[in-house]
Parts: C-alpha cells; structure tokens; sequence
C-alpha cells in the first residue's frame, strides 16, 4: 500500500519522499521540520517514525514538555490501534487466545499481557526517563 499526501501545489507524494526530505531539513531547519513531521501525524497517525523524529527533535531542542506531549500521544494512538486489532468478535477465539496467552506466561491471571508492543514498551520507558528527569531539575 501506497501512502501519499498533497503538498502546497497539489501534487502528490509518497511518504517515502516525504520523510528523507524532512530529515535533510532537520539538518538545517529543526523548526520548519517540525511543523512538518506535525504534518505528517496529522496524515498518517499510525506511522511511528514520525513520532520518533518529533520526540528526538524536541530533545534537541531541551523542550522536555514538548516531547512528553509528544509522548503521551503517540503511546495514546498506538495503545488505540492495538486495543481495535485485538477486539474479536468470536468468543471460541477470545477464549483460546486467552488461554494460550496464560500458558505461555505472557499473561497475568485477569488475561492481560505482561508485555506492551514495541513502540509502545519503548515510548513508556522514555517517558519514565523523562518524567524523573524532569521531577529531579525542579
């Protein structure tokens, strides 16, 4: 699948031309492409390497506010997007699921995994790292 988004002229652009040009503008212009990796999560709100490069842009940047927002979004869209994917309407295959998910350890006795996805696990530690940095500068 083909991902594209309309630029200023109307034309359109995959967005694997969109993020190396964002990256080469980081380079010489962290404001500007800012505004355009905001761009982009406002285009295509599942692609996590957006919100990778807008959270290392505003470390950069020392705007540990900005990126703790940043954060909390992408851990908010992404928690979505897995709660939909592993909603079942069959309920032989929720309760097989379970069961493997409990013999295998990867979770606890209520039926929820122990273990959150990548990007997800490594955004919240980030966020940790982040929040007790931020609590240790006041």
């Amino acid at each position: 699948m083909k991902t594209a988004y309309l630029n200023k002229e109307g034309i359109k652009q995959e967005l694997k031309v969109w993020l190396p040009a964002t990256k080469l503008l980081e380079k010489s212009n962290k404001e500007s492409a800012i505004k355009e990796y905001k761009k982009m999560v406002s285009f295509y709100p599942i692609h996590e390497e957006v919100y990778d490069r807008l959270m290392i842009l505003f470390r950069q940047l020392k705007d540990p506010q900005e990126e703790l927002r940043w954060i909390d979004k992408a851990i908010r869209t992404f928690e979505r997007l897995f709660a939909k994917s592993a909603r079942s309407s069959n309920s032989k295959i929720t309760s097989l699921s379970r069961s493997i998910l409990l013999s295998t350890g990867l979770g606890d006795k209520k039926g929820k995994p122990l273990y959150q996805p990548p990007p997800i696990d490594r955004w919240q530690k980030r966020k940790g790292l982040l929040t007790t940095r931020m609590a240790r500068s006041r």
